[in-house]
């Protein structure tokens, strides 16, 4: 009886223990917050001043997954970018006309850089590479800026040049 007590006492105090810490949360880093400076409404301009679109680029699933929402008279689409496992940024894009683009990339210099293989058909159907460029700028506003090669990197071409600016 003794010794049913004693392992009694013995099971109350393990029962009272702590129960185990938490895991840290998964994406707590400072490279998993990479392109926060992403994150907001905003208004999308053309080089020139023109309204390119709007756009809307939300943090979800613990900090994890940036989801962009785009959309322009007549035109909508929206991105997932997440650091994976692979420590590189990862987008995939989607829109109305049924095009997915997968970008690869991460921080060169302070930017954003994503890379995408693709095949172009307004180049009948060669393979191209699209590259996206972002970069915050000290007013708060972040450019956005993609070429396209079709000489696997050696010169570049224009796509467009915006710059996101806060919705009011």
């Amino acid at each position: 009886m003794l010794a049913s007590l004693a392992a009694l006492a013995l099971l109350a105090q393990t029962s009272a223990a702590a129960p185990p810490a938490p895991p840290p949360p998964a994406c707590a880093s400072a490279d998993h917050h990479a392109f926060d400076f992403w994150i907001g409404k905003w208004t999308v301009t053309t080089k020139d001043g023109r309204h390119a679109g709007d756009s809307l680029i939300e943090s979800l699933y613990g900090g994890c997954v940036l989801r962009e929402n785009w959309s322009q008279p007549g035109f909508a689409g929206g991105s997932l970018n997440i650091l994976a496992e692979d420590g590189r940024w990862h987008q995939a894009w989607t829109d109305q006309s049924g095009a997915l683009r997968e970008f690869v990339g991460g921080m060169e210099g302070g930017k954003m850089v994503l890379v995408a293989h693709v095949v172009s058909k307004r180049f009948n159907n060669r393979p191209a590479l699209v590259r996206m460029t972002f970069t915050p700028n000290p007013d708060g506003s972040v450019r956005q800026y993609s070429d396209l090669s079709l000489d696997d990197g050696e010169t570049w071409t224009e796509r467009y040049d915006f710059t996101y600016r806060r919705a009011g």
